[in-house]
């Protein structure tokens, strides 16, 4: 007969601490750069997609994400009707793959910092949303007015709000946590999940 009155461990209490003398994280820096690139190469991926999609919803332009992608480097004549559509495409996807793989490794880098990689889910799923303002924030509202200041109120309000802010808030910043959620890289012990919830 199991008693009653005995008060429950640790490992058995709802909110459930890190179990005494069991590690739940690792911080192994090529694992977190391998898995940091996949994480942003795949929310890139979603990223551009929407981003597309807007472009031909708001503006009847498809193009448009890959001629702004192709600007940074370029400078505003990418912009300009007569730019070869497929050196914007070429220029466009490998610029926003390599700034979206640099930035998810960024990511799980943070998390690491933080020892937050074997955060609860919803609480990931909050820093990814976050960490999609920030960069919007800071790439087109810090960075892009230094590097490329002709660029600067090229969009108007409605390509800024959808391609810009919702995109990277609701997709891009998801994505990146959905990818941590789902493999885990660097997490050891699901420490949240109790001896009870795990035979239920």
């Amino acid at each position: 007969m199991i008693d009653s009155s005995k008060p429950p461990s640790d490992d058995e209490r709802p909110w459930a601490p890190p179990r005494a003398g069991s590690p739940v994280e690792r911080r192994d820096a090529w694992e977190l750069a391998t898995h940091g690139a996949r994480a942003g190469l795949l929310a890139g991926l979603a990223l551009g997609l929407t981003e597309i999609l807007a472009s031909v919803v708001l503006r009847g332009d498809p193009w448009l994400p890959f001629d702004f992608a192709a600007a940074i480097v370029v400078g505003p004549e990418a912009l300009s009707p007569g730019f070869p559509v497929a050196a914007s495409v070429i220029l466009g996807i490998v610029i926003h793959l390599l700034l979206s793989m640099v930035f998810g490794v960024a990511f799980l880098t943070a998390l690491a910092l933080m020892f937050q990689l074997s955060a609860r889910p919803w609480l990931i799923l909050l820093y990814g949303l976050l960490f999609g303002v920030t960069v919007w924030e800071v790439d087109f509202l810090a960075v892009l007015p230094v590097i490329a200041p002709a660029l600067s109120g090229r969009l108007d309000l409605a390509t800024q709000l959808w391609n810009g802010i919702a995109s990277y808030c609701l997709v891009y910043g998801p994505a990146l946590a959905a990818y941590v959620i789902w493999v885990r890289p660097g997490m050891l012990d699901r420490w949240w999940v109790t001896h009870r919830t795990e035979t239920t």
